[in-house]
């Protein structure tokens, strides 16, 4: 059987792993567009929400306790040029999610114009949209200078803390906006600091009881560290600015005294510094912390014991690395250094810790962008998306590298579920994982009496006995011929698999979850679904020919050479849209080269499982050529909402192949394809009015446009969302870019009008 990087990374993903005292419940499939998770939360019940920022929108979504979809929401705005991103989510007392967010002008400059609420029901309705416009960016020439930050109480009021000038407000300086569960506007509170430049910049705003707390910076950039404090009413209570670059955080202990984290630049180098501050705002004492290095403060939190958790990074110039690592730090109210612990597993990279949080007990939860590789990688300087443990008394108790196929993928967002288990958030694709912390004993026994009956042509229950001291299953099911198993997550004895395919063998096992951890699988089981299911069909020999490559939206699948001719991919996934059109890249590999190829692709769009209706064959070419080649295709405007199949089939020699036919020399892939009338990011690649060539590309791109009318601009945006290329797009409607230097890798090309409106295409440079 074949092997794939993408499909064994997709393993990866949808695979519970043990290791020592943790294990991976579920994680959320990423896709490859452009999108950046940015916020996560979660309510009573540990259903999540988390925030992506998309193509200038804010995408919010709701995924169940077991990782389950549940819906989409998406907020965008109709100002041209104008682009909307989320920071913040809090659930109030209701259960309602409550997004806060900023539209900003310039994408690649994020010059904040106004603030945003949202506020969402339970079930994904929007209760209401509310837009507070200002000016909430000081020197514009970078996105680093806009920090948005709130707070919600137990009764759902909101405090934003941000730096700015509110319109119709006479003066700027630090702002703190209360918003109403309603949504309206109680009160905004400014502090004004004044300074040659007039700049303020908040870096986050704390609420403990009825009192908040604000540090940041106001001078120039870097210059002093202040700090303000106010309560819920808008009394102002005290401020102070002291030596420091930029206040990072604030923290407050039980008798009102103030803790701020910021650092000190000495000789081009730093240290952290720990102020204290009494109940009025005096400074009681100052700490500074030398690591071995240069060290810069991040984020401060109390711990349970009367204690604070900090968060920083640091190097250890001169004397070892300018590389960065990342720092975690207990210190005690006397600023008395506890124990800290340098996270350096890619010694010739940097690596940054993006969130931490606290639990009940005092272990600290940190998550970033470290090493090592977890496919034990022998290029030192690869990194991932890493999640650690450190027990109260600071001994890294556990470190979860994960392998998302993007070296840039940081952990941004953590947060503890009710029953001590981890969301946590990577920036790149919102992939959102759930680790099970094992810290128990008991007893656990691998399930017993599991039994499949079959409910229709398209499910399946799975039940099984229950295991002693279990609160979690797994069950994993694959079809029979495939190699990636999926799996899903639940607490009862039982569950139903939905969406299979009709006619079709499939393995599937069970295993239980206990305070200990995972036992393993049963044995593999097999059911048949009834009905009748789809035609084999297959080369005897793909050793010579076999298909190197599918892409098609967030669906890549590279594969190299076996000798069956078959391979089952129904595991891969992408999403259509009825009525859009789409490209798909395809790629051969032969053995001598040369030979002709003949290219099918057909798509059962009326899911009746088969391949012979009108329209159901989409692509069809003969080629010599094993470099990439692209194809374009319409998903019928009447195709309804389900889950079908997708043949991509690469026949050696003539004539073209049939849907059901068993050749000599070749291969046949079958996909999945989830066609939903939902429109949103998977629908906004609009290929009628923008085409880019070539695809792939290694040197310039030519975009044309039958949109030439009106202001446009061009922009590039890669994976993660970051804009590597804008410009006014050409009157003429075509244009060459040069990315010759942009990085290897997938990349989205926008073409945006007056209106906001983006056409979006999707090309690989090589």
């Amino acid at each position: 059987m074949k092997k794939s990087l993408l499909f064994l990374a997709l393993l990866f993903l949808n695979t519970s792993f043990t290791f020592a005292s943790y294990s991976i419940d579920w994680m959320s499939t990423p896709d490859l567009l452009a999108n950046t998770g940015t916020a996560i939360v979660r309510d009573a019940n540990d259903n999540v929400y988390s925030t992506t920022s998309t193509e200038g929108t804010i995408l919010l979504e709701k995924r169940n306790r077991f990782g389950v979809l549940q819906w989409q929401a998406i907020s965008s705005t109709t100002i041209p040029l104008n682009y909307e991103d989320a920071v913040q989510i809090h659930v109030d007392p209701q259960g309602n999610p409550v997004v806060i967010g900023y539209r900003y002008s310039s994408s690649s400059h994020r010059i904040a114009n106004s603030l945003i609420i949202l506020k969402y029901s339970p079930t994904g309705v929007m209760q209401y949209k509310r837009t507070i416009d200002g000016t909430y960016s000081y020197f514009s020439n970078s996105q680093y200078w806009t920090r948005i930050t709130s707070q919600m109480d137990v009764y759902g009021y909101v405090y934003i803390g941000t730096a700015g000038l509110v319109s119709g407000y006479p003066n700027s300086g630090f702002n703190v906006l209360k918003i109403s569960p309603n949504g309206y506007t109680v009160r905004i509170s400014t502090k004004n600091f004044p300074s040659t430049a007039n700049f303020h910049m908040v870096s986050q705003i704390r609420l403990v009881g009825n009192k908040l707390g604000l540090a940041g910076v106001t001078t120039s950039p870097y210059q002093n560290a202040t700090t303000w404090v106010l309560d819920t009413a808008g009394t102002d209570l005290w401020d102070n600015i002291v030596t420091g670059e930029q206040g990072k955080d604030i923290a407050f202990d039980n008798s009102g005294n103030a803790y701020m984290l910021t650092w000190i630049s000495i000789a081009q180098m730093g240290d952290l510094a720990f102020y204290k501050f009494d109940a009025q705002g005096n400074q009681t004492w100052v700490r500074t912390i030398d690591l071995g290095g240069s060290e810069a403060g991040l984020k401060l939190l109390p711990t349970p014991d009367g204690n604070f958790a900090i968060m920083a990074s640091g190097n250890q110039a001169p004397s070892i690395s300018y590389y960065m690592d990342w720092l975690t730090l207990k210190v005690d109210t006397s600023g008395t250094v506890l124990w800290s612990d340098r996270y350096d597993e890619t010694t010739h990279n940097d690596e940054y810790p993006g969130a931490f949080v606290v639990d009940a007990i005092g272990n600290i939860f940190v998550t970033g962008i470290g090493g090592p590789f977890p496919g034990g990688t022998p290029i030192i300087s690869a990194r991932q998306m890493v999640t650690v443990k450190y027990t109260p008394t600071g001994t890294r108790e556990w470190a979860s590298p994960v392998d998302t196929l993007s070296e840039y993928n940081q952990g941004v967002g953590i947060i503890m579920g009710s029953d001590s288990s981890i969301f946590v958030l990577g920036n790149v694709n919102t992939l959102v994982i759930h680790y099970l912390d094992h810290t128990g004993s008991a007893p656990c026994s691998i399930p017993t009496a599991v039994t499949a009956t079959v409910m229709a042509n398209d499910s399946a229950q799975v039940s099984w006995a229950a295991v002693s001291n279990a609160y979690l299953y797994h069950v994993q099911y694959k079809t029979a011929t495939a190699v990636s198993w999926e799996t899903v997550s639940c607490n009862s004895t039982s569950i139903v698999l939905n969406s299979l395919y009709p006619g079709t063998i499939y393995d599937f096992k069970v295993e239980a979850i206990c305070n200990s951890g995972p036992t393993g699988y049963s044995a593999s089981q097999q059911f048949t679904t009834s009905g009748t299911g789809y035609c084999e069909s297959m080369g005897l020999d793909a050793t010579h020919d076999w298909i190197d490559l599918v892409f098609i939206e967030n669906l890549l699948n590279s594969t190299s050479s076996s000798a069956g001719g078959y391979g089952d991919y129904t595991a891969l996934s992408t999403t259509l849209v009825p009525g859009n059109t789409y490209t798909i890249t395809l790629s051969a590999e032969m053995d001598p080269m040369g030979s002709t190829e003949s290219w099918k692709i057909w798509i059962d769009f009326n899911g009746n499982r088969d391949f012979s209706d009108p329209g159901e064959e989409v692509v069809s070419y003969t080629s010599t050529q094993i470099g990439w080649e692209t194809s374009t295709f319409q998903v019928p405007a009447t195709t309804a909402a389900g889950i079908i199949r997708m043949r991509v089939s690469m026949k050696n020699g003539s004539p073209a192949q049939t849907p059901c036919e068993i050749f000599a020399l070749g291969e046949v892939e079958d996909y999945t394809v989830n066609i939903s009338s939902i429109t949103g990011i998977q629908g906004q690649e609009s290929s009628s009015n923008i085409s880019v060539f070539p695809n792939p590309t290694h040197d310039f791109l030519r975009i044309n446009s039958t949109q030439n009318t009106g202001t446009l601009s061009i922009q590039i945006l890669d994976l993660s969302g970051r804009v590597v290329f804008k410009d006014p797009f050409a009157p003429s409607g075509q244009m060459n870019v040069d990315v010759h230097e942009l990085s290897n890798g997938f990349y989205v090309l926008q073409l945006v009008d007056e209106n906001g409106f983006k056409s979006t295409k999707r090309f690989l440079k090589d």
